[in-house]
């Protein structure tokens, strides 16, 4: 049989391959995935909802429960999973645990119910809990196999390092890049947190809080995220204080703001359902967000409403819609950095042919700035006059426009649906990414796809909690509840719900952090930023590894709290304070995608010798708020419990308090507890989530809002209009793309990471003419694509290179040691076009080196669909390359034995108001290795 015949279908996405084996079957057992036909497709829908339904009844046993929950695998041997030589795995203390703890997802923003399984005390695998509402019963690999990561590699003991970065000695350690034995030595707690104390207080003290940044996460629970923002902003007086968030979606936050004048998406999971149409924006929606493909598969199959995915490569969500299709109506625009140029181009079709699908009563009544939008589009954004851009034949763009008008005309007609459109990582990772969420709720507005359910602009965050991170203001500049740091008479409403002094908070609204994540890094590069905390968060998520991140932390005092021993965190780390992870916690909150809070409790048992970051913030905060002359113990008022733990939902009810009177009150919870006697967190369970806002008793006796904006919360008396903006209208901002000046403006922009002494938070104009004209980063010599890779000149760069996720794992640490996902796809891969890879003079299979301007990484190049190399499931266009993230460490974080980072060739180059870097469009060249 060959390869071909044998592929399974769904074979990586959920179905009938979600059975794991207690070990992972031979590579020749493993299928890759190919085309799907619509029955099988269906078919495995539909198993993937039985096993989970019926694994959810199965009480789990040493060899797992089923198919629906993970079997045990072998966890005690890390050199599986190529991060280290760690001597095995360890446990928690055998203890009386409740079977199932309910908790959300670790991985991505979809936010699924997770149903964690215990055994003595020690988690043995999960299940998909039935009762929740988004996931109902079912879950992705990764999900199901969250637990197979707990336990490998973990880090017991604090560490120091011997040649330790001594700020105020004056003195950089000489041994940062390294994590092995000989460069460390083991520290009691108290002696660790003495060092951390001292040394971020003495900074504090000579450089200014501003010299201390944080860089944090979208997988703390929302209490430790409302913490380390009191911690770095109320006591230390810092705003350099970024997180993982500023990668993932902070295009769509500074999009929402300057459309809606708040931060994120009105919409809700069931709009899925009402949808006439659905649209993904550089979201593959089956790799990222596998459940939200599922549900709207699951809708198209019933319904045929057409769908719309726009991605440089025919991804599996693509050809999961095209075989399940009725009518030949999934549509697919192969583009690159064409998204605005598509928008106006879909208005102009609107405005010019299908005049009734736009809703200009609402544009009159409910907007602004609609004139100067409808008058650019008729005039300049015909599908013919910006072909060059989007590389979109005119007539396929005016077929996918009537499809757009229909819809929107259905949604009216009935009050429910219309265009419901997705948006990912991938749209807003782009010089331009806030330019690409305004611009699309333009479209949105101007078809009237806003203020009913069915429709709207709906963007997936990419961690569990970056939503978290968000309504706590845990970035620069940022206060609680979608407010800015400028807002006085808010900035003193928090100062007094974190107990700390006003005027604390007033210094810090007149620090700067001139471009965010990136600046931060470059501020450290220049001597300005002196220490760093790095949280639950790692930094290779960041782009130009090379000559900007690794760099800029090797100078500074690094206080790193971290989960497993051989962590690339820990190669900079001075202090190493071992944390617990997800599923040890006591407990605590994430918020998904769809503004739901939902809890996150845990087994209370972590790792003998590890600490919740909670009470590590709280522990460190008390101190250094002393030492800084400050009330320690009246900024954090918390107790332990009985079990040496503090509780997070004593943090959890000062931020519901604190939220009175913002547009994410939370209050009602507080009337609920009052009147029905049920607790903040009890609430939570019950409803299987808290969607805010939840103002008042009666929203949040029905589980919260879920939808927003033109009187869809049902809120007497909230504090804005039917929008968030002052005058309460929608505003609409022109969003154009001009190429007239890419040239010039890509090689000044080519500087950085190149050219020593080159900083972008100094060339800011560069950034802003580039995010206005909407270009990108850098243009690949494409002249060079006829010659084999030895006759490519060494200072030419001829291909398109775009880095994103793949669906077995999440991001870069906690998958590559799940010895199930680490099977199904175990190395780093370079998807090529066949094409290319034959004027190249490459195999499929073969090595290569993928190189920038900037660095280099190897990966095996997987040549079309029938790949030898997994995955094997996309295709991408002539010109244009991807890599994953995921896999960049999988090799080894060890930087003489790691050859798979590729942050090392990523550009630095950022959207100058959302701070979000651009990792979609990089110039690369190719070299066979041996």
């Amino acid at each position: 049989m060959s390869r071909k015949q044998r592929r399974h279908p769904e074979s990586h996405y959920g179905g009938r391959d979600i059975e794991l084996r207690a070990e992972p079957p031979p590579a020749e057992e493993l299928p890759p995935t190919g085309r799907v036909r619509r029955r099988a497709f269906l078919g495995g829908l539909a198993a993937a909802g039985v096993i989970g339904s019926a694994a959810c009844k199965k009480k789990p046993s040493g060899q797992g429960a089923g198919s629906g929950a993970t079997k045990r695998v072998n966890v005690d041997s890390p050199r599986q999973h190529g991060i280290g030589d760690s001597k095995g795995s360890v446990s928690p203390p055998e203890k009386n645990v409740p079977n199932n703890i309910l908790a959300q997802c670790p991985y991505c923003g979809v936010g699924c119910g997770t149903l964690i399984q215990v055994e003595k005390g020690r988690i043995v695998g999960m299940k998909p809990d039935p009762k929740h509402p988004t996931n109902r019963g079912l879950q992705c690999i990764k999900g199901l196999t969250s637990a197979e990561a707990i336990y490998v590699d973990r880090l017991t003991k604090p560490l120091v390092r011997k040649d330790m970065t001594d700020i105020l000695k004056g003195h950089v350690s000489k041994t940062k890049g390294r994590f092995d034995a000989s460069v460390f030595r083991e520290a009691s707690w108290e002696e660790a947190e003495h060092i951390v104390v001292e040394q971020i207080a003495g900074i504090v003290k000579k450089h200014g809080g501003n010299s201390v940044g944080l860089y944090g996460s979208g997988q703390l629970p929302v209490e430790g995220q409302w913490l380390e923002n009191l911690f770095m902003k109320g006591v230390l007086g810092s705003n350099t204080i970024e997180a993982n968030a500023r990668m993932c979606m902070t295009s769509a936050v500074t999009g929402y703001f300057k459309s809606f004048g708040s931060d994120t998406p009105p919409t809700a999971y069931d709009d899925i359902e009402l949808a006439d149409m659905v649209t993904h924006w550089g979201h593959n929606a089956r790799g990222s967000h596998p459940i939200i493909f599922w549900r709207i598969a699951d809708h198209k199959s019933k319904t045929g409403i057409p769908t719309l995915v726009v991605d440089p490569r025919r991804t599996g969500t693509v050809q999961g819609y095209e075989e399940i299709a009725k009518t030949p109506n999934a549509y697919h625009f192969s583009t690159i950095n064409g998204d605005i140029s598509i928008h106006n181009a879909i208005a102009h079709v609107l405005l010019t042919k299908h005049e009734k699908a736009c809703d200009f009563d609402f544009l009159k009544k409910h907007t602004t700035g609609w004139e100067k939008y409808i008058k650019a589009c008729k005039e300049r954004y015909s599908p013919e006059q910006v072909k060059d851009i989007t590389g979109i034949s005119p007539a396929y763009l005016r077929k996918v426009a009537a499809e757009w008008a229909e819809a929107s005309i259905k949604g009216k007609k009935r009050g429910k649906g219309g265009v419901l459109s997705f948006w990912g990582i991938g749209y807003n990772q782009h010089l331009h990414g806030q330019n690409n969420t305004v611009s699309l709720i333009n479209l949105m507005a101007l078809s009237g796809n806003i203020g009913r359910p069915g429709c709207g602009p709906f963007s997936m965050t990419g961690q569990p909690n970056a939503m978290g991170e968000r309504l706590t203001g845990g970035l620069t500049g940022r206060l609680p509840f979608n407010q800015g740091i400028a807002n006085q008479s808010w900035r003193d409403h928090i100062a007094d719900s974190w107990r700390i002094p006003r005027d604390r908070l007033a210094g810090v609204s007149k620090l700067s952090n001139t471009g965010y994540a990136v600046g931060m890094m470059e501020r450290a590069l220049k001597g300005e930023v002196k220490a760093m905390f790095l949280i639950y968060a790692t930094h290779i998520d960041l782009p130009d590894q090379h000559t900007l991140v690794r760099p800029a932390l090797s100078k500074m005092f690094n206080v790193v709290q971290e989960i497993y021993r051989h962590a690339p965190n820990n190669l900079y780390a001075d202090v190493i304070l071992p944390a617990a992870t997800w599923g040890e916690w006591v407990g605590g909150t994430y918020i998904q995608s769809e503004r739901r809070f939902y809890v996150t409790d845990g087994t209370a048992n972590p790792i003998p010798g590890t600490r919740p970051d909670i009470d590590m913030v709280i522990d460190k905060g008390k101190a250094i708020a002393e030492k800084l002359g400050l009330d320690g113990e009246k900024i954090f008022p918390y107790k332990r419990k009985k079990n040496g733990f503090y509780d997070p939902e004593d943090v959890f009810r000062d931020i519901v308090v604190a939220s009175k009177g913002s547009d994410a009150d939370l209050t009602g919870m507080l009337e609920v507890e009052k009147r029905d006697k049920v607790g903040l967190y009890d609430q939570i369970r019950k409803h299987r989530g808290m969607q805010w806002p939840a103002p008042t008793y009666e929203i949040a006796k029905k589980g919260g809002t879920p939808r927003r904006y033109m009187s869809q919360e049902h809120w007497a008396g909230k504090p804005y209009g039917e929008f968030r903006t002052a005058d309460g209208k929608l505003h609409i901002h022109l969003c154009e793309q001009d190429y007239s000046k890419r040239k010039e403006i890509t090689a000044q922009l080519a500087r950085a990471g190149t050219e020593e002494g080159f900083y972008l938070i100094d060339n800011y104009h560069l950034l802003v003419q580039a995010r206005d004209m909407g270009l990108t980063p850098e243009l690949p010599d494409a002249e060079h694509r006829d010659k084999t890779w030895q006759k490519i000149p060494k200072d030419k760069y001829p291909y398109w290179l775009g880095l994103g996720v793949v669906y077995e794992h999440f991001h870069t640490a906690k998958t590559v040691r799940s010895g199930t996902t680490r099977r199904l796809v175990p190395e780093q891969y370079l998807e090529m076009h066949p094409d290319d890879a034959k004027t190249l003079g490459i195999k499929d299979g073969e090595w290569v080196r993928v190189i920038t301007r900037r660095g280099s990484y190897e990966a095996r190049a997987s040549i079309g669909l029938d790949s030898k190399v997994k995955p094997a499931r996309n295709t991408v266009p002539r010109g244009y390359m991807f890599s994953p993230w995921n896999l960049s460490v999988a090799d080894s974080a060890d930087p003489k034995k790691n050859r798979w980072l590729v942050n090392g060739v990523s550009h630095r180059a950022f959207d100058p108001v959302s701070g979000q870097a651009d990792f979609k469009k990089l110039a690369a060249r190719i070299e066979k290795i041996g």
